[in-house]
Formats: C-alpha cells, structure tokens, sequence
C-alpha cells in the first residue's frame, strides 16, 4: 500500500500545501469517506451524483491524514490540530499523477489488459499463471477505469513482481490515458 509523506505528494500532483505540515506521512488512499481509514489521504473526486468536497467533515472525523480538494471547501481546525490541506486545480488528475507517481517508484512488471469483451477473464487468467511463479497484484474486481486503475495501483508494494492490471474505456483516448499512468511493460488486446 502507497506510504509516503504530504511534500512528495505535493511533488507529485502539483498541489499547494494550504495548512499543516508537510511532513506528515499518508498510508492509503482513499475517495469515499465511508470507507476511509485513519492516516489515509483523503481525494475529494466529483461525480455525476456525488461530491467528495461534502465529505470533508467527515473524512476529518475519521482521522485522514489529509485532504486533497480543489475548491474553497473550509476545513476546520479539530481538537486544536491543524488539518493538512494540499489544495490543486483537478482532484481526479491528482490522483492519477498520484498513481503514475506511485507506481514508477515500485520495481513490478505491469501487464496491461484492454479489449472489448473478456478484460476480467484475461485478468484473472494472466494472474493466475504469473502468481505460479511471480507476486502477484492484480485489479480488483473490474475497477478498470480512470478512477478504479489509480486506486488499484496504490495497493502495489516494492515486494510485488507482477502487476495485472485491466484497462477499460468509456472514451476515446481513456486507454491512452490510462497507459500513461499504469505504464504497462506487457500488452494484451
């Protein structure tokens, strides 16, 4: 699982550090307060239905070790302690500069399954064989998308081997996109 401090991360997406100390170290990451752990970093993403930015308090309440946002969201000081605030233009694009950060840093060879019909087959198949010889991560479920993948890629650690990650599209140039991220080794179409 992705460790690291808030000043790498900063490196990473390109945020502003709005209030706390950098240094402060994040183990996970997290987009949905309700199933967010203590001392991850907390992505405020926006969706069709939902807004991450509505769940600051929340995400403060269950003790994140930050929050990532892109609007005037305010986050109040808790208990006397001062919330780290990394602020950046687009949340969703931090956190795939987050995950492309993250997983240029990890030694795993990535496999990359993209295609039509039968992406999780191919994926459960390929992990199958190479966890025979190799540490295996793969995707879980069918989260293949441009949010799924970034979350996916944080669970890789410098002990995995093998990375099999499925790569779906809802859009033209989200495999482009997403490749950029992943940056598979191995391509299976």
């Amino acid at each position: 699982v992705i460790e690291m401090k808030i000043e790498e991360c900063l490196r990473a997406v390109g945020g502003e550090l709005v209030s706390g100390a950098g240094t402060k170290v994040f183990r996970g990451v997290s987009i949905d307060s309700r199933t967010l752990k203590k001392d991850e970093l907390f992505v405020c993403i926006r969706g069709d239905r939902f807004d991450g930015h509505n769940f600051v308090e929340e995400a403060q309440n269950k003790k994140a070790a930050a929050v990532v946002l892109s609007d005037g969201s305010n986050v109040v000081s808790k208990r006397g302690e001062v919330p780290l605030v990394v602020r950046v233009k687009d949340t969703l694009k931090a956190l795939q500069e987050l995950a492309r950060f993250h997983r240029e840093k990890m030694p795993a060879r990535v496999i990359g399954i993209t295609g039509t019909n039968g992406k999780s087959t191919t994926k459960e198949m390929t992990a199958a064989i190479t966890e025979t010889k190799f540490k295996t991560i793969k995707t879980k479920g069918n989260l293949n998308n441009h949010i799924g993948l970034p979350l996916n890629l944080f669970h890789l650690s410098k002990s995995d081997e093998i990375a099999v990650m499925e790569m779906g599209m809802s859009s033209a140039g989200e495999i482009k996109r997403l490749a950029e991220i992943a940056k598979p080794e191995i391509g299976v179409v």
